[in-house]
């Protein structure tokens, strides 16, 4: 990291947040490239950072420094996770409308089937 925080446990809590910025960085990419199979695979990883990170951060308590680095990592995160949120609200939509389209045209295709029986 270069610059000093203070106690290692400080370096440890500072290089785990890092790692999950990281991770969603990398879920926005994804996100946005609409990558979804890679998006989805990230994901487990993130989910099992943020586990990790939650039970090293019991009972630690960081320096201002490094309480206020990772009061900015938590900023970052918060920006990357929204963004991948929206890119995820939007393709449920598309697939919400593509299932009501389909539902339609099966409707429509039984309707005529069935006028075509009578």
């Amino acid at each position: 990291m270069g610059e000093q925080w203070g106690p290692p446990a400080d370096h440890d809590i500072l290089d785990r947040y890092e790692a999950i910025r990281d991770y969603s960085r990398m879920m926005q990419h994804y996100a946005r490239a609409a990558d979804w199979d890679r998006l989805l695979e990230l994901q487990t990883a993130y989910v099992s950072a943020m586990e990790a990170l939650a039970d090293a951060e019991l009972d630690v308590t960081l320096s201002d420094g490094a309480n206020d680095r990772k009061l900015g990592l938590i900023g970052e995160i918060r920006v990357a996770e929204a963004e991948v949120r929206e890119c995820l609200d939007r393709r449920l939509s598309e697939l919400s409308r593509r299932m009501a389209d389909s539902r339609h045209r099966l409707h429509v295709a039984q309707a005529y089937e069935t006028q075509g029986r009578a």
